[in-house]
């Protein structure tokens, strides 16, 4: 699936001025390591894509910094909550697919890698970050297609089907 997750320079300071906030977050910063590990921190990007991008609106410095090192590693793919962020990529390079939380959890539980129970979870997480039926589903498809994997449409409407889980 994901063997590494790289994390911009960028990113790392604005996990770190949110400790005081939320002090939860030094799990992630604990792990990050320039050298090893799943959570690596990546300090190499294109400039010049670096600079462009940031006048870009929706794309804030951190952001800018996480597409210029895609751009530049030639990472598998990009991961974000931002719906600016998504929106914005979308339109500079139509090529690119932006995966949010929701992508990831459907990866997990197409490869049969969640511990817990589905509905539970996605109570949990809706509580979190609500969303609707139909992200759920494109979410799924969208995994679906990247990994080959063909869906029952049964089990995917009651996987999808918000009215039953919430």
């Amino acid at each position: 699936m994901i063997h590494t997750l790289y994390i911009p320079m960028a990113v790392k300071n604005e996990y770190e001025q949110g400790l005081g906030k939320e002090p939860a977050r030094s799990w992630l910063l604990d792990r990050i390591n320039t050298e090893h590990g799943f959570y690596r921190l990546c300090t190499s990007y294109d400039t010049f894509v670096n600079m462009e991008v940031q006048r870009v609106k929706g794309i804030d410095k951190g952001e800018a910094e996480c597409y210029s090192q895609f751009k530049k590693i030639s990472a598998q793919i990009l991961i974000s909550d931002d719906k600016g962020f998504t929106k914005a990529v979308g339109q500079l390079d139509r090529g690119i697919k932006v995966y949010n939380s929701l992508h990831l959890i459907c990866w997990l539980d197409i490869l049969e890698y969640l511990p817990t129970k589905w509905n539970s979870m996605i109570k949990d997480f809706h509580a979190l970050r609500p969303f609707k039926s139909k992200d759920l589903r494109e979410a799924y498809l969208e995994i679906a297609s990247k990994t080959g994997v063909y869906l029952h449409r049964r089990k995917l409407s009651e996987k999808c089907s918000l009215k039953g889980i919430l």
